[in-house]
């Protein structure tokens, strides 16, 4: 009986931290070919079109994570973004207070449901 607390206290815990995880997520961004195949997440329409316009520009293929992290937003870019577009991408999501973002409308492009 004891480890059937143990696993529910485990399951419990995991949940809270990929719930606090998933919180911290502001936008996820999937390039492929230099376009936008899914974006998922909160974001103003000018930083939604900034991003394409980097993307597009480098014929970039991978995924780019906005996360907030120690009160900034912090671009993570996996799977093929070369640090030229990197920085770029970082460029532009440093024009937007964190406020802005945070408030931002939620955007759901090519995503599967």
């Amino acid at each position: 009986m004891a480890w059937l607390v143990a696993l529910g206290l485990v399951a419990f815990v995991v949940v809270v931290i990929v719930s606090v995880e998933r919180t911290r997520r502001l936008l996820v961004v999937e390039a492929q070919g230099g376009r936008v195949a899914r974006l998922s997440g909160r974001a103003p329409a000018e930083l939604a079109a900034d991003i394409e316009d980097v993307l597009g520009r480098s014929r970039a293929t991978g995924t780019i994570v906005l996360r907030l992290q120690g009160g900034r937003v912090v671009v993570h870019t996996e799977k093929g973004i070369d640090e030229t577009t990197a920085q770029r991408l970082r460029n532009v999501v440093g024009r937007f207070p964190v406020a802005r973002l945070r408030t931002a409308r939620r955007v759901e492009r090519g995503a599967t449901r």
